[in-house]
């Protein structure tokens, strides 16, 4: 639901057969008023510092509540006694391609850290609540595989101190290829040295939450250039779409391809920023791009728009959003 929240892709996510995470309540609401009929076991809520009363509607509507604190459970122990949860494991080490979607380690807000599991199972065996599964997640983009099975082998070992675990969920993170020139991720190496590692755990289900993996590369932004500058030695092509509609260049330093379709085939012999509209230095999309000679409405292409972009947009300077179109 985080990354793409368009009703026609999550309908079919859902028609799949794949179930969804949230981290609202505005996110369940969603799927609920578009699905009244799902199966709430499907839904798997995973709020951060959320209110008591996030807790008590999710427990109230019978979707899977993870908890990522021991905080709730030890103050608020009235909502979940004899209640059936998962909690979010802190494993003590995170990954990513950036420093923002790191989410795990002691300087990431995620997860009860490994330290505080004993008291876990004191206030779980106090007030009879039980551990249904353990999930983490370590970040996004995640690229070594031997990070996910040392994550996945200390869950597996973890799961034993807990009598009522059935499912370890290892989270999101898995990597699109961002740049044409890039490997993509092994999927079928990765998921075969889970099931060598799951072999002795035979009673433990596995799940994923490959989210952007799923919808990333599914999504295009289209724009037009609107404007062309030179400062100096900077070539600067303006368009019409910014940091409004796609932050996560400057807020990740994530990388998208970005071509001009209108002269796709004309040879690259310029190095150029692409920029947008926002009145601020960071709505940059693009910097020392390799580009062809350009005009005004020559049609642009920002690839790999699928994933947290239209989920992350805002109205900023008040400008409107793109349409959506699916094909």
């Amino acid at each position: 639901m985080k990354a793409n929240f368009n009703s026609e892709i999550l309908d079919i996510i859902y028609k799949s057969g794949l179930g969804f995470e949230c981290v609202s309540i505005g996110e369940m609401k969603r799927l609920f008023d578009l699905m009244p009929n799902i199966d709430r076991k499907k839904i798997i809520f995973t709020p951060n510092f959320a209110k008591k009363s996030d807790y008590i509607w999710a427990l109230a509507n019978q979707v899977i509540v993870i908890v990522d604190s021991i905080y709730p459970i030890a103050k608020w122990p009235d909502i979940f006694e004899n209640q059936d949860i998962m909690i979010r494991i802190d494993p003590g080490k995170g990954d990513g391609h950036h420093d923002h979607v790191i989410t795990a380690g002691s300087h990431s807000k995620f997860g009860i850290p490994l330290s505080d599991i004993n008291q876990v199972l004191r206030l779980c065996e106090k007030y009879c609540i039980k551990i249904i599964g353990l999930h983490t997640h370590n970040g996004s983009g995640i690229k070594n595989i031997s990070t996910w099975l040392d994550t996945a082998k200390l869950l597996l070992e973890l799961s034993k101190k807990f009598k009522d675990t059935a499912v370890i969920n290892l989270g999101g993170g898995i990597p699109i290829k961002e740049k044409l020139n890039q490997r993509e991720f092994d999927f079928n190496k990765f998921s075969q040295m889970l099931i060598d590692l799951k072999k002795n755990f035979k009673n433990i289900a596995m799940w994923f939450e490959p989210g952007r993996f799923i919808v990333g590369e599914s999504g295009a932004l289209i724009t037009h250039v609107t404007q062309i500058k030179q400062k100096d030695d900077q070539n600067y092509i303006g368009v019409d779409v910014g940091m409004n509609v796609l932050i996560r260049p400057i807020l990740y330093g994530s990388y998208h391809e970005i071509v001009n379709l209108t002269k796709y085939d004309q040879e690259r012999k310029l190095l150029v920023s692409i920029v947008g509209p926002i009145c601020e230095s960071g709505d940059k999309l693009g910097e020392n791009r390799e580009f062809p000679e350009t005009d005004e409405e020559d049609v642009i292409l920002i690839a790999n728009a699928g994933a947290y972009v239209r989920s992350m947009a805002s109205e900023y300077n008040l400008r409107e959003m793109p349409d959506e179109i699916i094909i």
